[in-house]
């Protein structure tokens, strides 16, 4: 099996480059390799697609672009399937959704949307409301990334309106067949393009595919028929999540609560102290200059409490020490990360005028050496 290319190299850019240079790149090639405007190979198109969309997904993301330059494509592995990249790993549909419009979910030539098993939806002739997979994003502490933690989620969905019975009109009132449509509800619209001409059938801009115009529409759902509202269900986070981990939740046919699976993004805060680096924490340690000479046993903090760490003699700034299985739990396996303590010794500013003749009479000595 050949090597995988270099994420910055299938994106053209170098790496330094920042966010909007990230952006403004992937969206170039998406539109190149979009598979539906390539018919003469969209084979090779969808796998371009593909490789840009996986480099995308790593360098847009602080956490996996920090794991991916320290580690190279060992650093993100876990974070995508067993047997690789697939599009079920890819969380920023919404900025293909800017790129391209819903019609990147479409079979807008006539074959199957690369997306299909995504959205768990295979359409076939003409356009259909989409069916989405429902996200939620939970923000948690570092701490309770460590630890894992069960946390409630509500869950938005949409309900009948008691107040109109789902018909959308005002009480004691009725709806029209719209005009526009002639109550199919569906309109069609040609396009000229290059290729060739493109017949669409979407819904009608007037009724919103209804087929019925509202006159006085219900003040409760605003003429749609239907509210929100929000069930409220427990979600166990396992310890070991890092940012972009998502939780599939089950529909909960038992209790009738979730009628459709739900899939909950994590978001882990930054701390102040601890810096993540995949499973391993980073962090630095401030001794003093008779520390670091001379040596010492020192306390530093760590996601499950304080830990001696000893200092030999003639410890230098920025050296690194590791403290083993001191990490972030595996998320996919068992053990810990380490945590590595920077050390950085503070020279102090002001000495008085004994420490001035002792640093002296220390240097003269350094001299004679």
């Amino acid at each position: 099996m050949p090597d995988k290319r270099n994420y910055y190299e299938i994106l053209g850019i170098d790496g330094k480059a920042s966010k909007e240079e990230i952006k403004s790149a992937y969206r170039t090639l998406a539109k190149k390799f979009h598979p539906d405007l390539n018919k003469d190979n969209p084979k090779l198109a969808e796998e371009k697609f593909k490789e840009v969309s996986e480099a995308y997904e790593v360098l847009i993301d602080d956490n996996k672009r920090a794991r991916y330059d320290q580690y190279g494509h060992a650093g993100v592995a876990s974070d995508f399937s067993k047997d690789g990249f697939t599009w079920r790993d890819f969380s920023h549909i919404s900025d293909l959704e800017d790129i391209f419009g819903h019609d990147i979910f479409s079979d807008f030539f006539g074959r199957g949307s690369i997306f299909s098993d995504f959205f768990g939806a295979r359409k076939r002739g003409f356009e259909q409301p989409e069916e989405r997979v429902k996200r939620v994003q939970v923000e948690i502490t570092l701490g309770q990334a460590y630890r894992g933690v069960s946390t409630e989620v509500a869950i938005p969905r949409m309900d009948v309106c008691a107040d109109c019975g789902g018909s959308g009109a005002a009480k004691g009132t009725t709806s029209n067949t719209c005009a526009n449509c002639k109550g199919r509800g569906e309109v069609q619209q040609e396009q000229l393009q290059g290729f060739g001409r493109i017949i669409k059938i979407g819904a009608c801009p007037y009724c919103r595919g209804r087929g019925k115009i509202i006159e006085r529409p219900c003040q409760s759902c605003h003429g749609s028929g239907e509210v929100q509202k929000l069930d409220k269900i427990n979600v166990k986070i396992p310890p070991g999540v890092d940012s972009g981990t998502t939780l599939r939740i089950t529909a909960d046919k038992g209790s009738g609560r979730l009628k459709e699976d739900i899939y909950v993004i994590i978001s882990v805060q930054t701390h102040p102290i601890f810096h993540r680096q995949g499973s391993d924490i980073y962090m630095e340690k401030t001794l003093t200059f008779s520390e670091a000479a001379l040596g010492s046993k020192v306390e530093v903090p760590t996601l499950d409490g304080n830990a001696v760490m000893k200092i030999p003699p003639g410890t230098q700034t920025d050296t690194l020490f590791r403290l083993r299985n001191s990490g972030m739990p595996l998320l996919k396996g068992y053990g810990y990360g380490d945590q590595y303590v920077r050390v950085v010794v503070r020279i102090p500013k002001n000495l008085t005028k004994r420490q001035m003749e002792l640093l002296e009479e220390f240097e003269a000595i350094e001299i004679k050496k």
